[in-house]
């Protein structure tokens, strides 16, 4: 039975803060057993406004001790909610007027979903290239572009673009959100995400980010192109979270938010480790994307 824990390096911060966790939906070879926090209590349940995503609330106890985190999952291989397949239209996921111009045509006389969505994946791949830097693809954007020459990207980019094709193009899809342990680590550098779909009756995942990185660039579906294992914790961009009177919206939810009772957010940088509790030597990495 996996577990993932989840450790902060950061101090609680001042001002009753509250932290905001992901609850892990049951798909995608997982389902989740139970969740338990050291040094905190979960004080309350949400769900998203656009979504039937779900994040836990939780209160440190024992201030300035960090709370840890430990999710306890079980194996599933049952078909994941109906919600998964239902993500909310924000503009993360919307297609520019250019976009699906250039999508409708390029999916004509495909002979079946799957064939449609490999050609979406292969100009995605075409595309992008790899890479970290100070911007983002939808940074000061309405909706999703058109990518017309080469441009830099991460997962979070690559996919969410795939997202906005694929709806481009009538295809069922949606951006997933979680933790991938790289095969023989226990310890992971971050949150990654990737896209699924489902297309002729079939669920397939792609991971368009990792695919890039391998020494051929046929870009091919499958839940882990490269060797390891990986655990969904949330489905969407934008999400809508209400707390405290207001709207949070989340650009995504595989992450941890502090919030304190000014209103302030800070993402907590942490480790992620698997099958093991956490030890003084862990690493820690700065919130954000693993690829």
């Amino acid at each position: 039975m996996p577990i993932v824990t989840v450790q902060f390096s950061d101090p609680v911060p001042p001002g009753a803060p509250l932290l905001l966790a992901p609850l892990f939906p049951d798909a995608f070879g997982y389902r989740l057993d139970s969740f338990e926090v050291e040094h905190g209590e979960v004080v309350n349940q949400l769900r998203t406004t656009n979504s039937a995503q779900e994040a836990y609330v939780i209160r440190p106890t024992a201030a300035p001790m960090r709370p840890i985190l430990h999710y306890r999952l079980e194996a599933f291989d049952g078909d994941p909610p109906e919600w998964i397949w239902a993500p909310p239209a924000t503009r993360y996921v919307i297609p520019s007027a250019e976009l699906r111009g250039f999508i409708t045509k390029l999916v004509q006389g495909a002979s079946n979903e799957v064939e449609a969505l490999q050609r979406i994946v292969d100009h995605a791949a075409d595309h992008f290239w790899y890479g970290h830097g100070p911007g983002s693809l939808m940074e000061g954007r309405a909706d999703v572009p058109l990518l017309t020459k080469p441009t830099r990207g991460h997962c979070l980019d690559m996919h969410g673009y795939c997202v906005a094709a694929c709806r481009a193009a009538g295809l069922t899809a949606a951006y997933t959100a979680g933790f991938w342990f790289k095969e023989g680590s226990d310890r992971a550098p971050g949150m990654h995400c990737w896209f699924v779909a489902k297309v002729d009756g079939q669920i397939v995942h792609y991971d368009v980010a990792h695919q890039l990185k391998l020494p051929t660039r046929s870009v091919l579906p499958g839940l882990n192109p490269v060797p390891g294992v990986r655990f969904l914790a949330a489905v969407g961009k934008g999400l809508r979270l209400p707390f405290a009177g207001s709207v949070l919206e989340l650009a995504h939810f595989a992450r941890f938010i502090w919030l304190t009772d000014d209103g302030r957010e800070h993402h907590p940088a942490h480790a992620l480790l698997l099958h093991a509790k956490p030890s003084g030597a862990d690493r820690f990495s700065p919130d954000g994307p693993s690829c």
